[in-house]
Formats: C-alpha cells, structure tokens, sequence
C-alpha cells in the first residue's frame, strides 16, 4: 500500500455516460456507471449545501439524491472532488438539461463515505473517503491511500 499527499483528489464515474448522444443509451450508462454512495456512517443535513442546480428539481430533493434516490432518474453523479483546504464536491449531471449540479459536503471528523462507479459483482470501482481528527481527508482506493490537506 502507497501513502500519496496531494492538493486535491478526483475521482470520475468509469465511462462518460455524458458523451451518449442517444438519451436511452445515456440513461442506461449512468445507472451503470454513475457514482454513488454506498456506505455512510450517519451524514447530516448540516454536514452539505448545495452549490448549484435547478430549484425544485434538484434543491428541494438533494437529500434524498446524496442518498441515491431519484425517482425520475435524471441526475447521477460524473465526478468527486476534494482540493486543499477545501470541501468534497459532487458533481451531479443532468441528463434532461445536460448541465452539471453541485452538492458540497463539509469536512467533519469521523466522517466515512464510499463512493462506487460501477455495479457489484460486475465492472466497479470502489473509494473510501474518511475526514481525520484534524480534518485532513484521506481516500482508499485499489489499495492505496491518497491524503489532501
């Protein structure tokens, strides 16, 4: 196992559902290969905002979108993204507009979040993302550990 100190990290879903120029074919991509968080140890409303997207679709229902649950299947995270001194962005397409959305959440210590592109037991790809005692994050990935400031 590597230990790596970075200014940021960037974790993308594994294919570019974004470049589908046929909507079935996009949305049948990112149900694949959209990021999603399978594991969190008790996220809080406090513990996000929201940066950017639509009002009453994406605002209103960005609780439930951070847990995964879309009932119209229209945003899928592309893109996480941590840089020094700084939150964990998640960047959110929408497939019905083709514009981008952001959910930042805050670093709090003890915070643990697993992030997967991909389905179980097919192609995935997993990351943990962990926020330490002086909030550094630190994310596991193939086996090794990324550390941003």
């Amino acid at each position: 196992m590597g230990t790596y100190n970075y200014e940021d990290f960037v974790f993308t879903a594994l294919a570019n559902f974004r470049a589908n120029k046929d909507p079935e074919a996009q949305l049948d991509s990112a149900k694949e290969f959209g990021i999603r968080i399978v594991y969190n140890n008790g996220i809080k409303e406090s513990d996000y905002n929201v940066v950017e997207g639509p009002y009453w679709r994406f605002r209103r229902k960005a609780r439930w979108l951070l847990m995964g649950v879309d009932d119209d299947c229209s945003f899928f995270i592309r893109k996480v993204e941590a840089t020094k001194d700084s939150s964990t962005k998640l960047y959110y397409y929408d497939l019905k507009t083709g514009r981008d959305a952001i959910i930042e959440i805050f670093r709090r210590p003890g915070l643990h979040l697993t992030f997967r592109s991909g389905q179980s037991g097919d192609i995935h790809l997993d990351v943990d993302m962990m926020c330490t005692q002086d909030y550094h994050l630190c994310f596991l990935s193939c086996g090794d550990r990324f550390d941003v400031e």
